[in-house]
């Protein structure tokens, strides 16, 4: 029982963690050639050479990858659009005094378009 609830707060967190994404204004908004599937198998390990914790999921019509490290999360959904796809980005960058932005997830995501 302990480890259920274990499980239960721990996505509970998480989904407390992306909740406010879509509020915020994309990073990233572009289209590309490949199909879902293609652009997110693309993502996925570029993303991960960041962070362990990056995750990804793709069916013929909506992907969407999600990552977060140190204070950093990123969300990326892919969504079919005619012999394509569209690609979002949203992300939330909790600053350390004296840190700088990190664009490497913007970046590796561009490199895949």
């Amino acid at each position: 029982m302990k480890h259920v609830l274990a499980i239960a707060g721990c996505i509970l967190l998480a989904g407390c963690a992306t909740s406010g994404m879509k509020d915020t204004l994309p990073k990233l908004s572009s289209k590309t050639g490949k199909s879902v599937p293609a652009y997110v198998q693309c993502v996925v390990p570029k993303w991960q050479a960041l962070t362990k914790d990056a995750k990804g999921d793709a069916k013929d019509d909506k992907g969407v990858v999600n990552a977060s490290d140190d204070g950093k999360h990123e969300r990326l959904e892919v969504t079919a659009n005619g012999a394509g796809a569209q690609v979002v980005m949203y992300e939330i960058q909790k600053m350390k005094k004296g840190s700088e932005y990190d664009g490497r997830y913007r970046d590796e995501a561009i490199s895949c378009l």
